[in-house]
């Protein structure tokens, strides 16, 4: 399969940051305030790898609503891949950068989110959120993370209580262009936020 790349690529992946957040904020519970590669939202998203340093950034940030997730942040990731390609490469970089990013600022993450359009390691999809397999991506990513290119000294140097934060915060989503179109629309959307913003001020 012939990868998409220079411009093109960058195309490609700014359209899905821009149909993830359209998406997760058809949900009603979710407010995407930073989107990648808008240059206010930057700051917000690039955090430094603890070695070599390079930085990295997410594709978007913003904050939950209502419920049990109300006022909570998340980070986010977006994969506009018609097919699984490379994109198993990818959520090993996305989970170690999940493990840089809490423990560099542990209050901003609540949440970490892969979006994409194509599933990827099927095999393996049932443990793609569990501590085995962030721990697995740590050590490929270990010299950006700890300095040592030794595989099983890595492994020492791995923070177990981060490892099992990440692993609860992870989310998967895998979306279609059909599904894209299967959400609330902006007029019933209004509605709900209006009642949300109006609810507080009801009497009894």
């Amino acid at each position: 399969m012939v990868r998409v790349q220079g411009e093109a690529a960058h195309a490609k992946g700014a359209d899905g940051a821009r149909r993830a957040k359209r998406w997760l904020e058809s949900t009603t519970r979710v407010a995407a305030h930073w989107v990648n590669p808008n240059a206010s939202a930057m700051k917000k998203l690039t955090f430094g790898w603890p070695y070599g340093g390079q930085t990295f950034s997410f594709d978007l940030g913003g904050t939950m609503k209502y419920g049990d997730f109300d006022g909570q942040m998340f980070f986010a990731e977006s994969k506009n891949y018609d097919a699984p390609s490379d994109l198993a490469e990818h959520y090993q970089q996305f989970l170690a950068q999940c493990y840089a990013a809490y423990q560099d600022q542990e209050a901003w993450c609540d949440h970490f989110i892969w979006i994409a359009w194509s599933p990827h390691a099927i095999s393996k999809w049932p443990k793609l959120r569990s501590e085995e397999v962030v721990r697995e991506a740590l050590i490929e990513n270990r010299l950006r993370l700890f300095d040592e290119a030794d595989k099983d000294k890595a492994a020492t140097l791995i923070d177990g209580p981060t490892v099992s934060a990440v692993a609860e915060r992870l989310w998967l989503i895998i979306l279609s262009e059909k599904q894209e179109r299967l959400v609330i629309s902006a007029e019933h959307r209004g509605v709900i936020e209006n009642y949300e913003a109006t609810k507080g001020g009801s009497s009894a």
